[in-house]
This record gives structure tokens, sequence and C-alpha cells, in this order.
């Protein structure tokens, strides 16, 4: 199946608010356990001098659970729409306010050096970012102009099936249930994904091969490593 890009930001309210009522806890739980793994496989322990950046953080759910699962560690969530960030940033709790802040930030501007970002990060995660991107590499150049050397990665998404007939397929099984507005949008974003083999270039490509791409299950694939 060809892929078919949708738009790079969420900003429409109630699309908005869909996705951050939506369960994704077990996606979402993945990404931090994944992180605990690779810091146990390389054997570094985090301190209260990393920071870490959630990427195209959306809602927050991600970069609340590292700031849980850290909380002597500061955290920056990073979003361009200021929708998914109004959400975030409502039911950001006292107990995070210390170690987890937002930043509204288009990440393509870093890439073309329209934002100087001064912060550079230890550990950069993402979620289902990637396939948001009409050109991947504006991505992977943000990524590369923010993390230090050495710098870990994190980073998951959605596998393109190979028809329209699998995506409506892998659609029904994985959100039966869930409202309409959020089947379409996922719908749309299965078809926006990339191929395994298409990341592994992209990485290739971007200077970046140092990082690992692996297929998890039918849904998603991860990018694991340090550069």
């Amino acid at each position: 199946m060809k892929r078919t890009p949708e738009p790079e930001l969420m900003q429409i309210p109630s699309q908005v608010r869909a996705y951050a009522e939506a369960d994704f806890s077990r996606s979402d739980s993945m990404v931090v356990k994944s992180l605990e793994k690779y810091l146990k496989k390389i054997g570094r322990t985090l301190n209260k001098s990393d920071l870490i950046f959630d990427m195209a953080c959306g809602p927050g759910n991600i970069a609340e659970r590292i700031a849980k699962n850290w909380p002597f560690v500061n955290v920056v969530g990073i979003d361009g729409s200021k929708e998914m960030l109004n959400e975030a940033e409502n039911k950001l709790s006292e107990n995070f306010k210390k170690n987890l802040s937002y930043q509204l930030i288009d990440i393509n501007s870093i890439t073309t050096g329209e934002i100087y970002f001064p912060f550079k990060a230890d550990i950069i995660v993402s979620n289902s970012a990637l396939h948001h991107f009409h050109d991947p590499h504006s991505f992977w150049g943000a990524l590369k102009k923010i993390g230090k050397t050495k710098c870990i990665h994190i980073h998951r998404d959605l596998i393109r099936p190979t028809s329209e007939e699998k995506a409506f397929e892998v659609k029904e099984k994985h959100l039966s249930d869930s409202p309409g507005i959020l089947k379409k949008d996922f719908h749309a974003s299965l078809k926006a994904s990339f191929t395994v083999e298409e990341v592994s270039q992209q990485l290739v490509d971007a200077g970046l091969s140092q990082l690992e791409v692996f297929q998890l299950d039918e849904l998603y694939f991860e990018i694991i490593g340090c550069i």
C-alpha cells in the first residue's frame, strides 16, 4: 500500500480530545519499559543532571510516566500542537511540576534552524511521532541537533499495512469499540506510517545507522540505540 501522509499536527479540538481520552496505556508503558531495559543493558544509571525529551509528546502521557519513574530527572515534552499541549498541561499534577514541563515547538523548525533550542538531551523518546512528518528526514534532522553525544534513543511507531484491506482489518481488530473519530484517525495513521525497511533506509540516509530498528508485532516497530 502506497503511503498517504496525514496532517503533521493534530489541531482539531474534537480529534485532540478523542486522542487524549483514549486508552493507550499499554503502548505508552512499553516505551518506558524499553527505556528501562536498555539502560540496564548498557549499565547506565540516570542522575539529576540528565535531561529527557519526549518528542511530539501529544497530551503528555509518556512524559508523565517518565517523570514519575525518574522523579529526579528533568523531562521536557515537545509538541507543535497548542491544543495537545493544553491537554497535557491541564492534567499536569503538582507531583510532576518539579521535573516535567512542556514546550510548544514545531519540530520541523529545529531542523531548518528557524528555532534554536539551547538545551541538548541525554535521552530522546517518541511514540507514534515519525509517521506525522511529511518528510521523515526532518524528524531525524531535529533529533541530531538536540541530542548530546551518546544520546540514547527510543522511538516507536506504527507499521504501514501491506494493503487497504489489511489496514481496515487491523483497525477493526484493535479499535473495534473506539469512537468513530478515533478509528478514522487511526486508519489515517496506518496509511501514513512507514515500513521497517523504509525506516532502516531513513536511518542510513540520516547518518544514524547506529540505531537498530526492528518489528515488535503487527502494529509497531521500535528504534533503539545510542548515537
